[in-house]
């Protein structure tokens, strides 16, 4: 007898990229930061017609666990420790929700320090 409550289609695989495009939609709530914008080579590859997030970094070990590295630019005056969990956390909830997968890892790298526009 099949047991009918479950049934295996096959696998389900997440590209890395869509990790990166999930974090990024995830941290356009946070207010007092913004993506590091990458530098020359990124914004050439962009302009050639590649679609990456240069603040966004996602590698998997060869354990299958996924870690994410996530570099910012913090607006003057915001307490970057705050800001750096608040990042964590609601990337680690977005994906976890999205896609159900545990990330090992989020390292938030604050890549520099802007004033607000006053």
């Amino acid at each position: 007898m099949i047991d009918s409550s479950r049934v295996d289609l096959g696998s389900i695989q997440v590209h890395k990229k869509a990790i990166a495009d999930l974090a990024v939609s995830a941290l356009t709530d946070i207010e007092g930061i913004r993506l590091f914008p990458g530098d020359l080579w990124h914004k050439t590859r962009e302009m050639l017609g590649y679609k990456g997030h240069p603040g966004i970094g996602v590698t998997v070990d060869k354990n299958n666990q996924v870690s994410m590295e996530i570099k910012v630019i913090v607006r003057y005056g915001i307490n970057i420790p705050d800001i750096a969990r608040q990042v964590q956390e609601i990337v680690r909830t977005a994906v976890e929700r999205t896609i159900d997968l545990s990330l090992k890892d989020i390292n938030v790298n604050v890549q520099g320090i802007e004033r607000g526009k006053e």
